[in-house]
């Protein structure tokens, strides 16, 4: 991304602990890296303007039709990030393991829908699942969801955010994270504003899990995705750093997911 950060959202907190867009002073790179998908799309007009929920919106992205689809041999993450922002899709991923970090996909549709294609390309990676609802994709594995060290699944008591920017409702669930390993936590906040939209984020949450909350954020957004960033052992360690990252669904954003995704294969 042009001029752009990795993590546009930093802070510390006593204890070492940091939490989704967040960095630890030190900011990271990116290199930008190409990758390629063919696909002819259908036009189908104009899509609803809608008030209230965003649901219909996302219903019309997933329902229209690609002539021709070709996953080319590359993976889950590959192909389901470009379709993403081909489509302008708000997408979570909570959990990446080596399958869906390397496994070559060899799939071709034709006259398929985005939601078809998107469901054809997770079935090939068994131990993945997709749902459409509430106003997002969100492709996770079920097992880690059932799975308590799994920080991600952390229980978080009361989430009261009302008018505030995605980056600044993300910063407070990584605070509250934080706080619900080691009550002794300080979270201090740094964070880019504006960076995912001016959309304000409004949630009045009891006794829900942390992915439960980033998806919440993002649905509600509409112009971003996000993605763990950590590996598993990472994700159930307490004193581990940067698990999550909300990324804008803008153009230029989209090599630094794929670059950051695919460095996990490391």
């Amino acid at each position: 991304m042009p001029g752009g950060r990795d993590h546009p959202i930093s802070w510390t907190m006593k204890g070492s602990y940091a939490f989704g867009d967040s960095t630890m002073i030190c900011t990271e790179k990116l290199v930008a890296i190409f990758t390629g998908m063919v696909m002819l799309v259908t036009p189908l007009g104009t899509p609803p303007q809608t008030k209230g929920s965003d649901a219909p919106a996302l219903e019309y992205k997933l329902d229209k039709r690609v002539q021709y689809f070709d996953a080319a041999g590359r993976t889950l993450v590959e192909n389901v990030v470009d379709l993403a922002y081909e489509y302008q899709l708000p997408l979570g991923i909570e959990y990446l393991d080596r399958e869906a970090l390397r496994r070559p996909i060899d799939l071709r549709l034709q006259n398929e829908s985005v939601r078809g294609i998107l469901t054809a390309i997770v079935q090939q990676v068994p131990e993945y699942s997709v749902t459409f609802s509430d106003g997002l994709v969100d492709i996770f594995d079920p097992q880690e969801r059932e799975d308590r060290s799994n920080l991600l699944n952390t229980i978080i008591k009361n989430v009261n955010i009302t008018g505030r920017e995605a980056g600044e409702a993300n910063q407070e669930l990584a605070c509250a994270l934080a706080h619900e390993i080691d009550p002794s936590t300080v979270c201090v906040a740094s964070i880019a504003k504006g960076q995912l939209g001016q959309q304000k984020i409004t949630l009045h949450l009891q006794n829900v899990k942390v992915y439960e909350v980033i998806n919440a954020i993002v649905a509600q957004n509409q112009k971003a995705i996000w993605t763990v960033i950590a590996d598993r052992s990472s994700l159930t360690d307490p004193r581990s750093s940067d698990l999550w990252h909300i990324y804008p669904l803008q153009a230029p954003f989209k090599q630094a997911v794929l670059d950051k995704l695919l460095s996990l294969k490391q």
